[in-house]
């Protein structure tokens, strides 16, 4: 072949390369390629969870409340686990057959995938975020969403217009995931101890630590003879154990049989403790005479622990003789013991008192003693009745003198024996 040959060979073939180029550039001009780059750019800043990047690449003022999703200080080191573990199997692919571009207006389809986290999860009952961790490296099912990336030029920059759709919350909808763990609490418990009379159930979990940081996930139910009898009932918290106990919002004595109380968290259960309400052998106490404000004695029947033995009688004093006061600056609770009761162990009684309303219950006093003044037991002497009294009330300084009445309502006072164990509960009403 002689150069002249070679020559036009070569032109022809450098012809037909500019063609090809020329053929790409009309296809895929360099408008497209600049819109292709920027959903790249856009996809990896949402990829690296970085707000201040995602901004510049908008044509938004500010983030409103998207920045909060990543702060560490809002999720527990479980949850954080869990985020790295899903984001890390995010990726994306720009559909550039999608690109569409109209002078300073574009738009182009990224296809993002993910794992399934959910089916991977679906079985639940996990014991620790690595059984969590472990299932969602072992799933191979994937989910697939398309986000359309809307654009504007400004100046020389294309910047996403369309931050706010609901395509973008999708890539981070596993952050609202709830977490379906058996509750780090259970295996702080140390022991547990359930009881219950003819109106209430009383069961305290003790715990190895201070457990307080738990308190507003936790909640109880209760179940009579294996069914739902009252659900998310809030338990009472205090540092190393808690209180789940019930009473009958209305104060009706519970149905006789088993109970049973299920301590949750979020939710999942905690731990379950078991009592049996039995009907109680009545033993009616011999009661004669009248009280201070010359009431007949009213019989008790349902007092326990160490002193329950020697109660034998009660009364509202100075109500209006069925439980209940009006426009009063005070409320007082005689109980009469036998006369074996000893000034030790009356000095060693406390009381609580509360105002209930329907949803709340509000502590008015808490661990109260018992006063010289308000007791016959420091002598050692009973009254006419052969009875040694005390007598419990509020305010606890000196009755009646409050400067005004009290608010309308249902008091209830609970008594307790010298070891802490309830010893009685009664309510009056004030109108």
């Amino acid at each position: 072949m002689n150069n002249t040959s070679l020559k036009r060979v070569l032109a022809a073939a450098l012809a037909g390369a500019m063609a090809m180029s020329v053929a790409s550039c009309m296809l895929f001009g360099p408008n497209k390629k600049e819109i292709v780059e920027a959903a790249d750019t856009f996809a990896t800043a949402l990829l690296k969870k970085d707000p201040d990047k995602i901004l510049k690449l908008t044509n938004e003022k500010n983030l409103g409340a998207f920045p909060d999703l990543f702060e560490e200080d809002n999720y527990s080191e479980e949850e954080l686990k869990f985020f790295d573990a899903v984001g890390d199997t995010i990726s994306y692919e720009i559909d550039e057959d999608s690109v569409e571009v109209s002078k300073d207006e574009a738009s182009v389809d990224v296809v993002f995938s993910m794992v399934d986290y959910e089916e991977a999860l679906k079985d639940g009952g996990y014991a620790d975020i690595d059984e969590i961790l472990d299932a969602i490296e072992d799933c191979d099912d994937i989910e697939e969403f398309t986000v359309t990336f809307e654009f504007e030029k400004d100046d020389d920059e294309w910047l996403i217009t369309n931050f706010h759709d609901k395509g973008f919350g999708m890539l981070f909808f596993y952050y609202t995931y709830e977490l379906d763990l058996t509750p780090a609490i259970a295996d702080l418990i140390d022991y547990t101890d359930c009881w219950s009379n003819a109106s209430s159930i009383f069961s305290d979990i003790y715990f190895l630590e201070d457990v307080s940081e738990y308190e507003s996930n936790l909640s109880f139910d209760v179940y009579y003879e294996g069914n739902l009898y009252a659900a998310d009932q809030p338990v009472t918290m205090n540092g190393t154990y808690i209180y789940c106990d019930y009473t009958d919002p209305d104060y009706f004595d519970l149905m006789y049989g088993e109970y049973e109380i299920v301590l949750k968290f979020d939710g999942v259960e905690v731990t379950t403790l078991s009592t049996t309400v039995e009907e109680a052998a009545v033993t009616e106490p011999t009661v004669t005479g009248t009280s201070s404000d010359g009431i007949e004695l009213t019989p008790f029947d349902t007092a326990t622990g160490e002193l329950g033995d020697y109660v034998v009688a009660v009364d509202w004093w100075g109500d209006n003789s069925d439980y209940t006061y009006t426009d009063t600056y005070g409320i007082e609770y005689d109980v009469y013991f036998t006369s074996d009761l000893t000034w030790e162990q009356a000095q060693g009684i406390t009381y609580d008192v509360y105002l209930v309303g329907e949803d709340t219950e509000t502590l008015l006093v808490s661990g109260a003693q018992v006063m010289d003044n308000r007791t016959n037991a420091d002598s050692g002497i009973p009254d006419d009745n052969g009875y040694i009294y005390i007598y419990f009330g509020y305010p606890t300084d000196e009755i009646w003198s409050s400067a005004s009445y009290l608010e309308e309502g249902i008091y209830c006072i609970q008594i307790f024996n010298p070891d802490g164990t309830v010893l009685m509960t009664d309510y009056c009403f004030v109108d």
